[in-house]
């Protein structure tokens, strides 16, 4: 939420700034390669959102992809993508849409229109898929093959990120945006009948959350915007709905986001200035960060399911262009690369 706010403030002071369309490919190749997408947000009613690709055996950082594959831009915020099958799923939050592209060539197939303010994505069946919103308090359900709206799951809240366990879907209520109610909880919803069950209570702004090999449900909260409470890392059995481990942080100035977890569903990262990394068996928190972030911000981060690389980016001064930096999974510097403005999302086909 800390940063949420940052950027409408620096949005509205630097509205001016545009997507760069000068420089289009003639000829794009059919397949991008191996490698992973950045979304790049761009600042709040510019418009100047944009997708990058990183090409493992190129070693080379393709910015602007979207517009130089299909002539477009790519829209006003764009938040996170989903992959499901041979699609990509890119939200665009201010815009109110999502565009569908084949996740291999990048090219656009379609979008899914109607929507408020979406935030993520999430299938959940071959006919049906859950989009969140951080203004309205509801879920919207959709038809990925029509990519018609079949309605809405009414929860109360605006919801953020979700996850999938069996026939149960967890909607994390970070936003107090415009609500009444506190923004403490991780609503449940049964995806039989597409309806809010059941609710657990954590503490403030849930941010993130991930599912690990054992199919327990670990959920990250930094305490809220104002630090009223202390962060905490939950870990959750997805059948009783009960708390299994509680992880205290040390203080209340900290702000932990952006969970993660490895390939293999048995290491968490998160960030917290620097790169924190634990394995779901630990008894405690990290004391040292994994990676330092120096001088950087680090403001978001994703790691390789494959090779367990761990990308985190910096959005400098969220007008300009923003910085990439590689690392392996040990953690040492492999290089860095430029990407659009604000990147904050990295993707993994």
């Amino acid at each position: 939420m800390k940063k949420l706010l940052y950027l409408f403030i620096i949005v509205f002071t630097f509205q001016s700034c545009s997507i760069d369309n000068n420089n289009p490919d003639p000829v794009y190749p059919k397949g991008l390669g191996k490698g992973f997408y950045v979304v790049n947000q761009g600042n709040f009613t510019a418009g100047n959102s944009t997708l990058s690709f990183f090409n493992y055996d190129t070693v080379k950082m393709t910015n602007n992809i979207f517009y130089k594959i299909n002539k477009a831009p790519l829209g006003d915020v764009a938040q996170s993508m989903t992959f499901s099958g041979d699609k990509a799923y890119i939200v665009i939050n201010n815009s109110g849409l999502v565009y569908v592209i084949d996740s291999w060539t990048g090219i656009f197939i379609n979008k899914i229109v109607g929507l408020t303010s979406p935030r993520y994505y999430l299938p959940i069946d071959s006919h049906k898929a859950y989009i969140s919103d951080f203004v309205e308090k509801g879920i919207s359900v959709v038809d990925p093959n029509t990519l018609q709206l079949l309605g809405v799951i009414q929860t109360g809240k605006s919801t953020e990120n979700l996850a999938i366990i069996g026939t149960k879907v967890f909607a994390t209520n970070w936003s107090e945006y415009g609500m009444t109610r506190q923004n403490n909880t991780v609503q449940v919803i049964d995806a039989a009948i597409d309806k809010l069950v059941d609710s657990i209570q954590v503490a403030k702004e849930p941010n993130s959350l991930v599912v690990d090999k054992n199919k327990n449900l670990w959920v990250l909260c930094s305490g809220g915007y104002m630090n009223e409470e202390i962060p905490v890392l939950y870990c959750i059995n997805p059948e009783t709905l009960q708390i299994i481990k509680k992880f205290d942080f040390p203080s209340l100035e900290l702000s932990p986001e952006h969970l993660t977890i490895n390939g293999t569903g048995d290491t968490l990262y998160y960030l917290n200035y620097g790169v924190y990394r634990m394995s779901i068996n630990d008894a405690q928190l990290p004391e040292q960060a994994f990676i330092n972030a120096g001088i950087h911000y680090f403001f978001t981060m994703g790691v390789d399911p494959v090779n367990s690389q761990i990308i985190v980016t910096d959005a400098l001064n969220y007008v300009q262009n923003g910085l990439l930096f590689r690392y392996s999974a040990d953690g040492v510097l492999i290089d860095s690369t430029q990407t659009g403005i604000i990147p904050g999302f990295v993707g993994y086909n």
